[in-house]
């Protein structure tokens, strides 16, 4: 992204009053960042042929001859790293589906210039920490970065079509006899506690949801790539799977617990599903370095720091790259990336990432370690108590023991 002291950030609408009230508001950003502002789709691209690269483009939906999602899809082609943010003061479904691949954030006008700023601050805050030299050096290092799971992306561009069903996605999976058979061995696991044992994955998809097979293929496609003939750590992956279903039912009630709508508690369980990804990869790569730091990892010493002195990144960075790679949302990848330490977030943590680290810090035992040692992180009142959420940690711990009990 030609990240600098200074962000480039450019502004797109086709109404000066609207242009002129973002270079207002955004005056007090004046000392950190580089404002350009451009009236139509069109004038933006060529600013960018003339001037190079931006670190973040934020463009209205709704324009005459290219509308938002058309220009930044077109700025995704020839600078894949800017952020890209979708201004508008439309929310038609259509419109939103249609800037899911091509944006990074979907804003609704009007939005006032703390959340604006805010908004961009953070995502890129995260990308430097993403773009730190010595992740960069881990992952060179691997000897694989895990790729998505072909029979995702089908399910996932399956679940954007009008036509997409149950059937339709089930259909997908059934196409994939070991994928099957994995999805329904943890369908009818003791955690998913169904009336009836699901012999399909139709039936396992109406029992569960989409969402969640959806990211129960993900992580199976991921385990399955990293673990290819290896032995030596399936014990560990079995164990992390496990440890991270319970791990997603303990974020999904708290999200519940929280206020947060059905829609958002599943993208919790999503984002806890897979915040364990980046501890996959380094068991893959550096198995027996690994079991080192996990066995000699002593009572109240943070996971991440063990991690950190001997592979100089940790898993929930590891794990937050990966998630960005693939296009996975920024408050997922935010939630996965700060998930032992919220008060880092760079403001107030977000619902997906309380959620997340509040599951870790009260919920199951990370598994990799041998007692006494728990490995979860302390627990974050300070940032809590500014939420007004520290009440809710009595609640927050029987709910998370709940989870557990399940996943026998």
């Amino acid at each position: 992204m030609g990240m600098t002291d200074r962000l480039r950030v450019m502004f797109v609408d086709d109404e000066p009053h609207i242009l002129r009230g973002l270079q207002r508001s955004m005056a007090r950003m004046e000392d950190r960042w580089d404002v350009v502002l451009c009236a139509s789709g069109a004038e933006a691209l060529a600013w960018m042929d003339e001037n190079g690269s931006l670190d973040v483009v934020v463009s209205d939906m709704r324009m005459p001859e290219m509308d938002g999602a058309d220009l930044l899809e077109r700025v995704r082609a020839r600078s894949p790293e800017t952020l890209r943010v979708i201004l508008s003061g439309y929310a038609e479904s259509e419109a939103v589906l249609r800037t899911v691949g091509p944006a990074h954030l979907y804003l609704a006008k009007p939005c006032s210039p703390a959340l604006l700023e805010q908004a961009i601050v953070r995502p890129v805050a995260l990308r430097e920490r993403m773009t730190d030299p010595s992740l960069r050096a881990v992952l060179a290092g691997l000897s694989h970065l895990p790729s998505l799971p072909q029979v995702f992306l089908e399910i996932d561009a399956e679940l954007r079509s009008p036509q997409a069903s149950a059937r339709s996605v089930a259909a997908i999976i059934g196409r994939d006899m070991a994928m099957t058979a994995e999805l329904l061995r943890l369908t009818n696991s003791a955690y998913f506690s169904l009336g009836a044992p699901a012999a399909t994955p139709l039936q396992a998809i109406r029992a569960l949801g989409l969402e969640t097979v959806q990211t129960l293929v993900l992580n199976i496609g991921i385990f399955r790539q990293l673990n290819s003939g290896r032995q030596d750590i399936a014990p560990a992956l079995e164990a992390l799977t496990t440890y991270s279903l319970a791990l997603a039912g303990a974020a999904e009630r708290i999200a519940l617990a929280n206020g947060a709508d059905g829609a958002l508690s599943k993208v919790a369980h999503c984002a806890a599903m897979l915040s364990h990804i980046g501890t996959v990869v380094l068991l893959e790569a550096h198995a027996d370095a690994y079991r080192t730091v996990t066995q000699s990892l002593r009572p109240g010493e943070s996971l991440e720091a063990a991690e950190r002195k001997v592979f100089h990144a940790d898993h929930a960075l590891i794990g937050a790259y990966l998630l960005g790679l693939w296009g996975f949302a920024p408050p997922v990848v935010e939630a996965v990336a700060y998930s032992g330490w919220p008060g880092e977030v760079g403001g107030d943590p977000g619902p997906l990432l309380v959620a997340l680290h509040a599951a870790r810090a009260l919920g199951p035992v990370f598994p990799l370690v041998a007692p006494p040692v728990e490995a979860r992180p302390p627990l974050d009142r300070e940032s809590l108590a500014r939420l007004g959420l520290d009440d809710k940690i009595p609640t927050w711990t029987t709910l998370v023991a709940r989870s557990a009990d399940e996943v026998v």
